[in-house]
């Protein structure tokens, strides 16, 4: 048994060994601009819009001058279709679990001066009626950087199972298990 698993082994060595040995094409990393580039072309001659936040990043974009690290969560509302409970769920989720003691030592001005910048994704169909002052009020501190972003993002799947009591109905009165489900990136800087 161990010489059948050696030569199993061998064989596996000598199929890798031949593999990198030959000469392949180059290709740019998947963050590379030229293949950010060449999908967009792609999705412009599909007829879809081409949108690229790769040469858009930065600080200064975001109402900063410098960028300290980003914080993600994930919030979900089962019952009553509500965006801004499922937002509100993703922000604290983002920053709950985040404990920083030196904040004050390396934001020049401590906690009044921590700028944050907020980007939610919530279903296409949920993205105005998510209540921007709800989300704000989640956070402690820090100057909340304008415009708070909503984007089409997130999720709306099934609960597998609707209970009016609990607002599960959609604008006809009939039952309804759609599950929110939005994500949240909180950058944080100054």
């Amino acid at each position: 048994r161990a010489r059948s698993m050696m030569s199993v082994a061998s064989r596996c060595f000598r199929a890798v060994a031949s593999t990198a040995t030959r000469a392949r094409p180059r290709t740019p990393c998947v963050g590379s601009v030229p293949r950010i580039a060449s999908h967009a072309r792609q999705k412009c001659a599909r007829g879809a819009s081409a949108r690229s936040h790769a040469t858009t990043s930065g600080p200064s974009n975001l109402g900063m001058s410098k960028v300290l690290f980003v914080e993600v969560g994930m919030g979900a509302d089962q019952h009553g279709q509500d965006a801004t409970k499922a937002c509100v769920r993703a922000c604290r989720n983002a920053i709950e679990f985040n404990s920083i003691p030196s904040i004050r030592a390396i934001v020049p001005g401590g906690y009044d001066a921590m700028k944050l910048h907020i980007q939610l994704g919530v279903p296409e169909k949920m993205v105005e009626s998510v209540d921007l002052q709800k989300v704000r009020d989640v956070f402690p501190y820090g100057n909340i950087v304008d415009p708070v972003n909503v984007d089409v993002g997130g999720l709306l799947a099934k609960s597998g199972i609707a209970i009016p009591e609990m607002g599960d109905v959609d604008d006809e009165g009939r039952p309804n298990d759609d599950f929110v489900i939005a994500v949240a990136s909180i950058t944080v800087g100054y």
